[in-house]
């Protein structure tokens, strides 16, 4: 049952945004109303902090391979291929000089 409420919680409050004084404040509230013991308060808390920085890196990794793939699939000029390209255009340039 407890894990059944421990996700309508997590859901209901939005996860990604948990700080530890939120969390206090969460279970502060739920303390006062008699939904969490008062020595399970701070194991609450820190699992809840905990479970907000697990999503936020779970949601930063999930960015950062979506924007690389999706960088991968549409072969975007690097700085390194324009230095590479100016380089040739020089050479071929003082080739046709010489």
């Amino acid at each position: 049952m407890r894990t059944l409420f421990e996700q309508s919680l997590l859901a209901g409050i939005g996860i990604l945004s948990m700080t530890h004084e939120k969390a206090q404040k969460i279970v502060e509230d739920l303390t006062h109303r008699g939904e969490v013991h008062r020595d399970e308060a701070k194991e609450w808390v820190e699992g809840l902090v905990q479970r907000g920085e697990e999503e936020r890196q779970s949601l930063r990794k999930l960015i950062h391979d979506e924007v690389k793939s999706t960088l991968d699939e549409l072969g975007p000029v690097t700085k390194q291929d324009l230095q590479d390209l100016a380089s040739k255009i020089e050479t071929l340039g003082k080739q046709e000089k010489g």
